[in-house]
């Protein structure tokens, strides 16, 4: 990759091959850079939840504007999915994130898709058993309980 940015550092094209994705790296050298960015993060993170009177409020103003479309014979199951369609594009724009995770929120489905399970996994349990293999003769091996 050539530079042919004075200001552009060097070290994203590094990053991108290490860590197989897409990176925007800078140095943070005040500390009020600093501040921006955890602000900015923690903001992002927090995003509080919409209060109950913006949902009835967008529901109010989905059902307003589309008066007049409810009335044109369509089928209901049709017209109710046109509903639901804006309900969601409304509230995606008000709690700013996407419609795709709205309707996987609405369909019920999981955050993430894995085909592999997982089984918890007791380290003191490992540990306790792992030393009783290396113990001395005398001495008292520890009694381990193991729960999968």
């Amino acid at each position: 990759m050539k530079k042919c940015e004075a200001w552009i550092n060097t070290f994203t094209p590094i990053l991108t091959y290490l860590l197989r994705c897409n990176t925007d790296v800078t140095s943070l050298w005040s500390g009020t850079a600093i501040k921006a960015v955890l602000i900015y993060v923690s903001d992002y993170i927090t995003k509080p939840a919409l209060k109950t009177h913006v949902f009835f409020d967008v529901i109010k103003s989905v059902f307003q504007h589309s008066k007049d479309h409810l009335v044109n014979g369509k089928g209901e199951k049709d017209q109710a999915r046109k509903l639901m369609t804006q309900m969601v594009n409304v509230l995606g724009a008000k709690m700013e994130i996407g419609a795709p995770i709205i309707c996987s929120y609405l369909l019920g489905l999981p955050d993430c898709y894995t085909n592999r399970t997982f089984v918890t996994f007791y380290w003191k349990s490992f540990v306790s058993e792992a030393k009783n293999d290396w113990k001395q003769e005398g001495e008292p091996l520890e009694e381990v309980k193991i729960q999968i």
